[in-house]
């Protein structure tokens, strides 16, 4: 299963090279298209663990963003 996420960035939040920086962390990598980062998961834990951490991580930074995934 495959994670995609879309950002969308504030002028008043930080330096999106830093909102990056944490997403990669969290093992996303960057891919070009509609969506701006993607990251493979396992199963569903992994998923509902990997959306937790996400969210946790832009909490405070005015990002933005969505998430779109497949079975691929």
């Amino acid at each position: 299963m495959k994670i995609f996420i879309k950002l969308c960035f504030s002028s008043e939040g930080p330096d999106p090279l830093d909102i990056l920086k944490k997403v990669k962390n969290l093992g996303f990598q960057p891919v070009f298209g509609q969506y701006d980062l993607v990251k493979e998961v396992e199963d569903i834990d992994e998923y509902m663990k990997t959306v937790r951490e996400l969210h946790e991580s832009l909490k405070g930074t005015r990002v933005m963003y969505n998430l779109y995934s497949t079975k691929e």
